[in-house]
């Protein structure tokens, strides 16, 4: 009888319900019949190697009893934030952590009459940055956001010089040239699949760093500012680090003008030593991000002791919060999504305006653990192959295309409209729309409008005045994101 239930257990629980294979051992032992009390067996965590410069745990769960289908709930902490990576019938998971760190893992099982059960929590899995200390990495040319010419070379150069400094391994210039003259490669503001798994096959590059000008204004008072963030090569190319720094001359004049800054170049080395101590901060896993807590607490802020090169993350204003917003009560917040953004539409804006919003829009979404933003240039390669042409936001069919799996994935697709983006000297102005769409739901979940000038709220010797579009966007952005997954 002992090896009957045995051969039970292990050949017919995939085949067998569970009240018969409770029923046929309840006959056996003769105990009343019923259901089994629902219990957890046992979880497996496998720690597999790298994939896609991550490592991976591989999780199943075997349970026993209850009443009808289960639900399983699979939920990891980290830093003493309780979240929720998967829940469903599945008994597996597959996690690749988005952030290094430690982690911990428990799962949860729920039966048809709303029993629970549960198992303790597991060893703690150390997860390191994705790309080591030893990496080598391929620095783009700078992509021209701006209204004016801009001396891009030697913005470049400047560049990658300041991330030699701090230690990077850095790919020969001329290498790379070959290499874009090679593959016909002429965008560089973003990179898709193919290239990405190039660099990484024929060049062994690691990383690949891109960056656009936004502002470039050389004349008294300067301006400068930039949005760079860093990719992993690959078949799946995966951002790992965004960030952005604006700059004005007269930002902070003080006292009889002596905090002015006259020299554009002085503000361009200023800029791009923020950005690469940024991006040391995310190789030794210091970056800040937000983790959804469980039990209503919303997003929790991580590393907030560590600043960024925008420096985001700390008080909004009111004139920063979306000026209207709506959000479905069927979308969860706290789950993990992978998104996807398209530019931005132009109405009566300044040229790039839509790709400028949009760019704010993944830096402040790639800093929550919970969401996967899909590279741009994979989105932009994508509505090409497919001819997509939104000249008023996504229809469904072009939704259903980034959603879906066998194409790009996106669980959310991030879309909007730019109708101002002034960044005149003496005034700045930006106005914008969003909406979110699920692509499994297909459905519209979020949408906010947004607009703000530099001088709100700014009464005597324009004190808290924001002289740059750039430093408008980024508060903004961050709050309509906020608002989005709290």
């Amino acid at each position: 009888m002992i090896y009957l239930t045995s051969c039970l257990n292990k050949r017919l629980r995939a085949i067998v319900p569970a009240m018969l294979l409770a029923a046929l051992l309840t006959g056996c032992t003769g105990r009343p019949s019923g259901p089994l009390p629902l219990r957890i067996d046992a979880v497996a965590i496998t720690a597999e190697g790298s994939v896609a410069r991550r490592d991976a745990l591989q999780v199943n769960c075997l349970s026993s009893g209850g009443q009808g289908e289960l639900n399983y709930d699979f939920r990891i902490e980290k830093n003493g934030v309780e979240s929720r990576v998967q829940r469903g019938r599945s008994s597996e998971l597959h996690w690749i952590p988005k952030e290094p760190g430690d982690y911990r893992l428990r799962v949860m099982a729920e039966d048809a009459a709303g029993t629970f059960a549960e198992s303790g929590w597991s060893n703690n899995y150390r997860f390191e940055p994705p790309l080591s200390a030893n990496a080598r990495y391929a620095v783009l040319p700078v992509e021209n956001l701006s209204d004016s010419k801009a001396p891009l070379q030697e913005i470049h150069a400047r560049l990658v010089a300041t991330l030699a400094e701090s230690g990077l391994q850095i790919l020969n210039a001329d290498i790379l040239e070959g290499f874009m003259q090679k593959h016909r490669i002429r965008h560089v503001g973003g990179l898709n699949s193919a290239n990405s798994r190039q660099l990484r096959d024929e060049l062994k590059v690691d990383g690949v760093v891109i960056s656009a000008l936004e502002t470039w204004h050389a004349e008294v008072p300067p301006r400068v500012s930039l949005i760079t963030r860093v990719v992993t090569t690959g078949r799946d190319p995966e951002i790992i680090w965004m960030d952005s720094v604006g700059l004005a001359g007269d930002a902070a004049p003080g006292l009889l003008g002596l905090g002015r800054v006259n020299d554009v170049r002085q503000l361009l080395n200023t800029g791009l030593k923020r950005l690469a101590d940024s991006f040391q901060n995310c190789l030794a896993g210091r970056s800040p991000g937000y983790r959804h807590g469980l039990g209503g607490q919303g997003p929790r802020l991580l590393n907030g002791e560590t600043k960024t090169a925008d420096e985001a993350l700390g008080p909004l204003k009111n004139g920063h919060w979306p000026k209207y917003t709506f959000r479905s009560p069927s979308f969860d917040p706290s789950r993990e999504y992978r998104v996807a953004v398209v530019p931005f539409l132009n109405v009566n804006a300044r040229k790039h305006a839509g790709t400028i919003v949009s760019l704010h829009l993944v830096k402040q979404l790639n800093r929550y653990e919970n969401l996967r933003i899909v590279e741009p240039g994979q989105v932009r390669d994508i509505l090409l192959r497919y001819r997509m042409i939104m000249r008023t936001g996504p229809s469904l069919a072009a939704a259903d295309v980034l959603a879906d799996a066998r194409i790009l994935g996106a669980q959310l697709i991030i879309s909007g409209k730019v109708f101002d983006y002034q960044d005149a000297i003496g005034e700045s102005k930006v106005d914008f729309s969003m909406q979110a769409f699920d692509g499994d739901q297909r459905q519209v979940i979020w949408t906010s409008h947004s607009y703000a000038r530099g001088n709100d709220g700014v009464y005597f010797f324009d004190r808290g005045r924001i002289p740059t579009a750039h430093g408008l966007a980024g508060p903004m952005a961050e709050a309509a994101i906020q608002l989005l997954q709290e």
